[in-house]
């Protein structure tokens, strides 16, 4: 307990020495409350929004959209990756095409998306594995190539074939980065399931946020961006607490 304790401490400080200041700030200013509320504001704001049904299904809509993405963008992410890393001549072929398309930021689809899906969940769905697929896509190929050659040479005398070798040598070897590299896909993959939800939406933490400023409510914009936040850290923090954990390969 003292450990943790130990651990936390300065970070519990650095946020009460910020919301102090912005408390303090706020005060002496004279900001309006539709520009900027207090840290008091903002925390009842927080206390009734969670206190409310529609918070909860909003939520559940916005974790369902990211975890559905999520499992798309990774899988196909990974298969991709592994393809392209044992058929380098197709890699060569196709990526003119990767590189254009990993650079156009997920928000841009947001408008096609909106005309191909409407304000359904498959909108969502397919901007966060958008954004996951081509972190899973680059780092699963850069993960496999980078694999000791040793390996390759131990499965070639052992007669595996270039596919068994990919999967049962390259592919286990390769999946500790793999597992680090969803992280920093969930990331980006959650800022765009939340940003998708400010255009294209009837439910979710971004719609919630759309309406909450359309009515000028700051607290309730600030509050939610504060759930936002807590949902994203979570996630960072269960996926790196799986990717912590050592994998078995002799198993």
């Amino acid at each position: 307990m003292n450990g943790w304790i130990g651990r936390a401490w300065p970070g519990i400080l650095g946020l009460a020495i910020v919301l102090v200041i912005w408390q303090t700030t706020v005060a002496l200013s004279g900001v309006p409350v539709v520009v900027l509320p207090t840290v008091t504001d903002v925390v009842q704001a927080f206390f009734a929004l969670i206190a409310t049904a529609p918070f909860w299904n909003s939520l559940g809509v916005s974790v369902l959209e990211f975890i559905l993405g999520f499992l798309v963008g990774v899988s196909a992410g990974v298969v991709a990756g592994l393809v392209l890393s044992a058929l380098p001549r197709l890699a060569l072929a196709l990526n003119p095409v990767i590189e254009t398309l990993r650079f156009i930021v997920p928000f841009a689809w947001i408008p096609l998306t909106i005309l191909w899906f409407g304000t359904s969940i498959g909108g969502k769905v397919f901007l966060v594995a958008y954004a996951v697929f081509f972190v899973m896509l680059v780092s699963t190929t850069d993960a496999v190539r980078n694999v000791d050659s040793t390996l390759l040479r131990v499965a070639t005398m052992l007669g595996m074939s270039r596919w068994q070798s990919l999967f049962q040598v390259q592919f286990r070897a390769a999946a500790p980065s793999i597992l680090n590299a969803s992280r920093a896909a969930a990331g980006l993959g959650w800022i765009a399931v939340v940003a998708a939800e400010y255009v294209g939406s009837s439910a979710g933490l971004g719609f919630i946020i759309i309406n909450a400023s359309s009515s000028l409510d700051t607290a309730v914009v600030i509050a939610a961006m504060v759930v936002i936040g807590l949902v994203g850290a979570a996630v960072s923090w269960l996926i790196g607490l799986a990717t912590s954990s050592k994998v078995n390969y002799d198993a």
